[in-house]
C-alpha cells in the first residue's frame, strides 16, 4: 500500500569528496603520478604553484632530474631508477594538467585566471595563500633546510593543506619498518611538530576506512598490495585566523589616523604558525 503512494520516489545519499594535498615528493615517483591520478575521478587532489612550475620547467628537468633530488641521495645506489621515475612521473602530469574531464585536480598561481577552482572555493584563497605561504618562509630562512625546487615545492603543498578546510597532505614513507615519512622529517626542520597518530585512535580509524573506501571505488587497492606506503598529515594551524581578509574601506585615512591616535600603537600579533602543529598516521594497518 505504502509503496503505491510514492511510485517513482527515489532516494541518493551522497557524501561530500574528500580533499587531498598531493605531496611533490609523492607526486614526482610513477607509481604515485598513476595514483593521484587515479584518485582524482574520486576525490579533490591539489597541487601548488611551484610544483607546476617545476612543470613547466620539464625540459631542464627531464635533462638533468637529479635537480630534484636531495643532495644525499645523489650518493646512493637508486639513483638511476629515482631519475627515471622522475622523468616518467613529470610525462604523465603533462598530460593529467589538461584533463579538464574526468579528473578533480586544482591548483592555485599568481591569478584567477591561471588557477583551477572547485565552484566551492572562494577566489580570495588566492591571497589567504600567499599570506600563509609567506609567513612559512620565515620558519624555514630559521631552518638549515637546503633550497631548491622541491623544498619551495613542499612549501607551497604544507601552506595549502593548512589553508583548505578539510585538506589532508597525502604521501608516503619509506617500506622499511619505523621510517617517517620524508615530509614529517622537513617539518620537524621547520620547528614544526610532526607527532605520528597510533593506528587504533578512534579518529585515526574512521577517517582511515574513508580514505581506503576512496582507494577501492578508484580501483587502486592494488597500490597498497603492491607496497606503496601511503601516509596522511594533518596540519593545525590555529593561526589561520589571524590572515588578512580582504574588506570594503569604511573609513577615510583621516579618521583612521585619529582612532589610531587614540588607542596607541598597535600590539604586535602572533605570527601565523605559532603553536601549529602536524599529526600523520600510516594508511596501512601497523605490523
Amino acid at each position: 500500500m505504502a509503496w503505491g503512494l510514492w511510485p517513482d520516489l527515489s532516494v541518493e545519499i551522497t557524501r561530500r569528496r574528500l580533499r587531498y594535498v598531493a605531496d611533490p615528493y609523492l607526486c614526482l615517483t610513477e607509481a604515485g603520478a598513476v595514483l593521484l591520478h587515479g584518485l582524482s575521478a574520486h576525490a579533490e587532489v591539489w597541487l601548488g604553484p611551484e610544483f607546476l612550475n617545476i612543470l613547466d620547467g620539464w625540459t631542464l628537468y627531464d635533462r638533468e632530474p637529479e635537480l630534484l633530488l636531495a643532495k644525499e641521495s645523489h650518493s646512493g645506489n637508486g639513483v638511476d631508477h629515482a631519475t627515471d621515475g622522475i622523468r616518467e612521473a613529470l610525462q604523465l602530469w603533462l598530460h593529467l594538467r589538461e584533463d579538464t574531464t574526468a579528473a578533480r585536480l586544482y591548483w592555485v598561481r599568481d591569478a584567477v585566471r591561471e588557477s583551477r577552482l572547485p565552484s566551492d572555493v572562494d577566489e580570495s584563497v588566492l591571497p589567504r595563500w600567499e599570506a600563509i605561504a609567506q609567513a612559512l618562509d620565515e620558519r624555514l630562512s630559521r631552518s638549515r633546510t637546503p633550497t631548491g625546487p622541491m623544498v619551495a615545492a613542499v612549501r607551497d603543498a604544507v601552506a595549502l593543506a593548512a589553508l583548505l578546510p578539510g585538506a589532508l597532505l597525502l604521501t608516503a614513507r619509506p617500506p622499511h619498518a619505523n621510517s617517517v615519512p620524508r615530509l614529517c622529517q622537513e617539518l620537524e626542520a621547520w620547528h614544526l611538530e610532526c607527532r605520528r597518530l597510533d593506528y587504533r585512535d578512534d579518529l585515526v580509524t574512521m577517517e582511515r576506512g574513508l580514505m581506503l573506501q576512496t582507494l577501492i571505488e578508484a580501483g587502486l587497492a592494488g597500490s597498497v598490495w603492491s607496497g606503496m606506503r601511503l601516509a596522511i598529515v594533518h596540519l593545525d594551524v590555529p593561526g589561520r585566523v589571524r590572515l588578512p581578509h580582504a574588506r570594503p574601506d569604511l573609513a577615510t585615512p583621516e579618521e583612521d589616523a585619529e582612532l589610531l591616535a587614540d588607542v596607541g600603537p598597535p600590539r604586535p600579533m602572533r605570527g601565523v604558525w605559532e603553536d601549529a602543529r602536524a599529526f600523520w598516521y600510516d594508511l596501512a594497518a601497523e605490523e
